[in-house]
């Protein structure tokens, strides 16, 4: 386990030179895509897009990292920097996913929002594996193998945890659709964003379920090895 290796008394940060050209594209179009959000929190007043925004951003200025990298493979501040940002990006997405579903139940079911709600406990959840990513990534650097072996298992059981609770979060997605084609308060054309929001959690789930065969893999694995796997 673990996404550094030591060799010849040297830290290796990447088993081949990442590619400036991707890290510069993806860095572009997800700057893109938050700008356009930016600009729709703004004009809907959706606050509860915020963290989306805020994962965007981490995306982006992760993806920055991943070029400077392509430039600098053995200096430990792109790899920091790509690594935490978009390693905990998700985790700031998921949780507008998470309110996003207590919406739609108070807009097509009629429910009242409550202090207490399933949305406040995955909103809790997500606290725990942005803690975990953060802190497990934050190690990385120390030069001590013992310590970033244990950051290693850190994040792997953030990934792992953030798995469970979004397997948990689909089942919910998928019972509230089931029930909202029966009681919906309205006919209209909210099936689509139902299935985007149960498209979105399947695509972070998959994410996450390579990031954390990335880890369990180690430096030397197929994941690891191969560019194309990134993200």
């Amino acid at each position: 386990m673990g996404l550094v290796q030591f060799e010849d008394g040297k830290v290796l940060y990447y088993p081949y030179t990442p590619s400036k050209a991707a890290g510069f594209i993806f860095m572009a179009l997800f700057a893109v895509v938050t700008i356009i959000h930016i600009a729709g929190v703004k004009r809907y007043k959706t606050n509860y897009f915020i963290p989306m925004v805020l994962g965007g951003i981490c995306e982006t200025f992760g993806y920055y990292g991943r070029a400077w990298a392509g430039s600098n493979p053995n200096s430990p501040k792109p790899f920091m920097l790509q690594l935490m940002l978009i390693l905990v990006a998700p985790v700031f997405i998921c949780a507008t996913l998470y309110v996003t579903l207590g919406r739609y139940k108070q807009v097509l079911l009629g429910q009242p929002k409550r202090k207490c709600s399933p949305t406040s406990l995955f909103i809790l959840t997500d606290i725990i594996a942005f803690c975990t990513q953060i802190g497990g990534s934050l190690v990385q650097v120390t030069g001590s193998i013992k310590i970033m072996k244990i950051g290693d298992k850190v994040v792997l059981g953030g990934l792992l945890f953030q798995l469970f609770v979004l397997a948990i979060y689909f089942y919910l997605v998928v019972r509230f659709y089931r029930k909202a084609c029966q009681e919906a308060l309205f006919a209209g054309i909210w099936k689509p964003y139902v299935w985007m929001l149960g498209v979105s959690v399947i695509a972070i789930w998959i994410r996450n379920l390579v990031r954390a065969i990335e880890f369990v893999q180690g430096f030397h694995g197929f994941i690891s090895e191969n560019e194309a796997m990134f993200g």
